[in-house]
């Protein structure tokens, strides 16, 4: 096997070269040749400064997932770092790319740094439940300060390089060939032991108070509930006080003490979980992808237009499609006025508004969408209205176009009926807002030929989607286990519980926002309406009584300005007791006994409906894998990722005793939607989970 590092001498530099595709990961092999070629540098009297540099698409881009979970071997991360921050040659490490997590670290250990203009450039470990763990927050802030260093490794967000350096992360910066320019900045740096005080001894910062409140008010709080980045806070801040060394020690001791943690296992598992949903098992799949470039959108109405303007940021050709002048106006005027906002919010450029736009055509015409690649019908939520739209593109667009819906419950075999070539329809479930929510539910028919489904996922990730590929039943996988959620949430409060208490447990337990301001936010007709095509689902009466109860007193929500909470001119919630004598009227009347409930209680009950649902889900063969479940929920519906996902959770406590407490709320509410398969713990065991 030919090295993963080399080394050439070049104008007295020694070039070491990095090749270890796809992303030039941080293999034992690699941290070897490394180490090896930077120490025997240091010994040839030939070299006067080194050049750390990779091939392919990117530097360095981090650890070597291949060995997570496995003892870590020599020569360790931290040891190439100091032996590169030592050196007594100068090192320059030449950047493009990702340059994440341990490139980063070795890069910030390099004297030097020259950039290609765009290459992103991070910290992200806390995103894996971690701290930086070979010298990141030790050297991060000797070179950019605390404040900035602190943003950078707690926000995990990734700086990507202007097209001028600041002299202090990255040199310079280039937009031609790489090696040159490094070279080139070679022939006038200074000798690396000019860089020694600098780096070694502790930072001074008059402001640290200051530094510290700010990144527990605005960083941190918006971390809730997750450790690592309180424990990167304490790590940076070490800076302060001891030198690099010293700070390293105490960094790696940090490190391993959230590696260990059972947040940074749930995080780890949920990265893998979305990595394993992006590449489901497609049976057949032996012809070419769809190539997906002119999109057709119909339904100009919010959710259609969320949609387009997440195609025309993605740099699709978008056409809008409406059935009047009206409705058409009223949805482009929606999508300029947003893109209007993020340029004022400073999300994007005036010109990135303009080039935006220009990629969208409105029209009232279906002809001008017969050569599209892909049609995305984002209509009302009723049968028939979709089925006649179907079979107009049916009519209208080339046979090898895949036509798509965006139903959220209905049944798309049933839509696919009124198709010639049914095996051209698809699934693609989009959550709202489109344009902001990550998750892109894929739903496969029993029509749907496997090229199709290919070329969605390949579509999803061209967008910049996380996808999973489910297949059909009412509410899909998310909004079916959603609705198990929304329905223990209704029956509490049909038990006596308020909804404040209801959203407090699930807001304390992790959940992005409570259950029923969520409903309230999306409109409670979009469920009552959903119920009503399937009036089948049960005859119980209590199923989402309180819901159907705000419905029916036209309370729909934020929109209305009332639904479980009251609402003021601001959108903000305002309890109202007048719900719960709603609510308590129809316990009288369904002789259901009022109780108290523990936040613990109420949360525990809501999540084993999730879970419940999910493990039903997964022996109807709707979905392939727990991690496909759990994707759909830390994507789509804010279940906190330091848990690492609904099956994650359940996992964890046990499947048998996830089926013990099952059978005994069965026993509790007489209700048979709690009964869990008899085997729900030996048929999990089956499937690897």
């Amino acid at each position: 096997m030919p090295s993963l590092v080399s080394v050439a001498l070049q104008q007295q530099v020694a070039i070491i070269t990095v090749n270890n595709p796809p992303v030039n990961a941080l293999s034992t092999e690699v941290r070897a040749g490394l180490l090896n070629a930077i120490n025997d540098a240091q010994l040839n009297q030939q070299v006067a400064s080194i050049i750390i540099i990779c091939e392919g698409r990117t530097f360095i881009a981090g650890a070597d997932i291949k060995e997570f979970g496995h003892p870590p071997k020599a020569p360790h991360l931290p040891d190439l770092v100091l032996a590169i921050a030592y050196s007594v040659k100068p090192i320059i490490a030449a950047l493009h790319g990702t340059v994440l997590g341990g490139g980063c670290e070795i890069a910030l250990a390099c004297h030097y740094r020259v950039a290609l203009e765009g290459t992103k450039i991070g910290l992200p470990e806390v995103n894996l439940g971690l701290i930086p763990g070979a010298g990141g927050t030790q050297l991060l802030p000797r070179l950019v300060g605390v404040a900035k260093a602190i943003e950078m490794i707690v926000s995990a967000k990734p700086i990507i390089l202007p097209s001028t350096p600041d002299n202090i992360l990255v040199h310079e910066v280039t937009d031609i060939d790489l090696l040159h320019s490094t070279l080139k900045f070679a022939k006038n740096i200074k000798p690396a032991a000019v860089l020694v005080k600098r780096i070694f001894t502790p930072v001074l910062e008059d402001d640290l108070t200051a530094i510290e409140e700010y990144a527990h008010q605005h960083l941190i709080a918006k971390r809730k509930g997750e450790i690592a980045p309180l424990k990167a806070l304490s790590a940076i801040l070490l800076c302060t006080q001891l030198s690099l060394d010293e700070g390293m020690r105490k960094e790696r001791e940090i490190f391993i003490e959230c590696r260990n943690s059972a947040q940074s296992a749930a995080l780890r598992y949920a990265f893998f979980a979305e990595k394993k949903a992006e590449k489901p098992m497609i049976k057949n799949h032996s012809e070419s992808l769809k190539s997906i470039n002119k999109v057709a959108i119909i339904g100009a109405g919010t959710m259609g237009a969320s949609i387009a303007m997440c195609l025309i940021a993605s740099g699709l050709n978008v056409y809008l499609v409406e059935i009047n002048a009206e409705n058409l106006e009223r949805g482009t005027a929606y999508i300029s006025n947003a893109l209007s906002s993020s340029v004022k919010k400073g999300r994007i450029s005036e010109q990135e508004k303009t080039a935006q736009l220009s990629r969208l055509t409105p029209t009232t015409e279906f002809n001008d969408i017969a050569d599209a690649d892909l049609v995305v019908e984002a209509a009302f939520e009723s049968m028939s209205v979709k089925k006649e739209i179907f079979a107009k593109l049916d009519r209208t667009v080339t046979v090898d176009c895949i036509l798509a819906s965006n139903t959220s419950y209905l049944d798309i075999n049933e839509i696919a009926s009124v198709v010639n070539r049914k095996d051209r329809v698809i699934g693609l479930h989009f959550f709202s807002p489109a344009h902001i929510m990550k998750l892109l539910e894929i739903v496969e028919t029993k029509y749907t030929a496997p090229y199709v489904i290919a070329s969605a996922m390949a579509f999803a990730k061209k967008i910049n989607k996380q996808a999973a590929l489910v297949g059909v039943c009412y509410g899909f996988v998310g909004n079916r286990m959603y609705a198990s959620y929304g329905r223990e949430a209704n029956m509490l409060l049909l038990e006596g519980c308020s909804p404040e208490q209801i959203d407090r447990a699930m807001t304390t337990f992790g959940m992005a926002m409570g259950p029923l301001a969520v409903n309230d936010m999306s409109g409670i007709d979009i469920g009552y309406k959903a119920r009503k095509e399937n009036p089948q689902l049960t005859t119980d009466p209590t199923y989402f009584l309180p819901a159907n109860l705000m419905v029916e007193s036209d309370r729909l929500g934020q929109k209305t300005g009332a639904g479980f909470y009251l609402y003021d001119d601001k959108k903000r919630r305002i309890t109202d007791d007048h719900v719960l004598k709603i609510f308590k009227t129809a316990a009288q009347s369904l002789k259901i006994k009022q109780r108290t409930y523990t936040d613990q209680q109420i949360s525990e009950r809501l999540i084993l409906a999730i879970i419940n649902e999910g493990v039903t889900i997964l022996l109807e063969g709707i979905v392939d894998s727990a991690e496909t479940i759990d994707t759909i929920w830390l994507n789509g519906y804010g279940f906190p990722r330091y848990k690492g996902g609904p099956m994650f959770y359940a996992k964890k406590l046990g499947w048998d005793q996830v089926r013990e407490r099952l059978i005994a709320l069965h026993k509790e509410t007489e209700k048979d939607w709690w009964l869990p398969p008899y085997y729900i713990d030996s048929f999990m065991e089956r499937k690897g989970f």
